[in-house]
């Protein structure tokens, strides 16, 4: 099935740096059976689906307040969707991603991506899973195209992961940023994080997550601030 994009999230974000369209109702009831469909459809999953409705049934009471780039280390908007890995997909096939929103392939190597349990969570109840099963080689998630939103001065992205045996990560932004981060992942859980450089000229960027060791990693709540001012 053909996902959608991050046109919501998007237009929400960007709405400080153009010309806002009216949420009237009509736009509202759309936007409502528009993620009732995704959620049909199996696009979205049941917490992403909550947060969306919780958003427009907020605009329709006339009490939501939209948040834009942030100017601390905090910020209330994370870019990520299924950050935390809990909308799994069962259909999905172990050397591509096992999650909703997700990409997910191999490179080589003897390689699983599964859906992890507790104890092997950071929080929730799921956690991402790389396995390598055999011979090293590459294997990986990413995000889908994400927009480098206008006034960003950095990308600023955390994740927690816990590894076992000789693994090894590599975190790498391409497109408009640019930043990795590639090291062994400790055997208790621990938070890291990457910085993105935006580059010139660029408007979309991805991020990977490869797994380039004979290990397991474990990744979990996962968070993507851009920071910066937004221009006048």
């Amino acid at each position: 099935m053909k996902r959608l994009p991050l046109a919501l999230l998007a237009a929400a974000v960007l709405a400080a740096s153009a010309a806002p369209l009216p949420w009237d109702r009509a736009r509202i009831d759309a936007a409502l059976a528009a993620i009732d469909r995704q959620k049909t459809q199996g696009l979205i999953g049941e917490s992403l689906y909550g947060k969306k409705r919780a958003m427009l049934e907020a605009r329709r009471a006339g009490t939501f307040q939209a948040t834009a780039l942030s100017t601390k280390e905090d910020a209330e908007i994370n870019l990520i969707q299924n950050a935390g890995f809990e909308d799994i997909n069962r259909n999905s096939q172990p050397n591509r991603s096992r999650w909703l929103w997700w990409g997910g392939w191999s490179w080589g190597g003897d390689y699983e991506n599964f859906w992890a349990e507790p104890p092997n969570v950071h929080s929730g109840r799921y956690a991402a899973g790389i396995r390598c099963t055999g011979k090293p080689g590459r294997i990986g998630i990413s995000t889908p195209r994400l927009p480098l939103l206008p006034g960003t001065k950095e990308l600023v992205l955390t994740f927690w992961s816990k590894g076992e045996g000789e693994n090894q990560i590599f975190v790498n932004f391409e497109g408009a940023a640019t930043g990795e981060l590639r090291t062994p992942i400790a055997p208790e859980w621990k938070q890291y994080t990457v910085k993105g450089t935006p580059q010139a000229g660029e408007r979309e960027f991805m991020i990977y997550f490869y797994s380039i060791g004979a290990g397991t990693l474990y990744l979990d709540d996962v968070k993507l601030v851009p920071t910066g001012a937004i221009p006048d």
